[in-house]
């Protein structure tokens, strides 16, 4: 879908900012659903994965996405369950 493939990197942009990350396609999710994994961009010796720069120029911090204004009214915690975005390939 949107012309992405397993494992191409891609820009997931919301009102607020844009990260880059790699896609993983999964049918049987809602093609109107993407999911942010949580701590992907840190290195894992242990399985090989390299890290990637939570705040460089091609950043991958998912936390910049969300607005900070935008909190729950009763929790006071902001909104990672559910937010606007748009994703491209890069």
């Amino acid at each position: 879908m949107r012309g992405i493939a397993d494992g191409d990197w891609v820009c997931v942009e919301t009102p607020e900012a844009s990260v880059r990350a790699r896609a993983r396609v999964n049918d049987r999710l809602d093609p109107r659903v993407a999911v942010g994994t949580h701590g992907w961009w840190q290195a894992c010796a242990e399985t090989g994965a390299p890290g990637y720069d939570p705040f460089g120029p091609s950043d991958s911090n998912f936390n910049l996405l969300v607005a900070a204004a935008d909190r729950d009214p009763v929790s006071g915690t902001a909104s990672h369950r559910g937010y606007l975005c748009e994703i491209r390939p890069v």
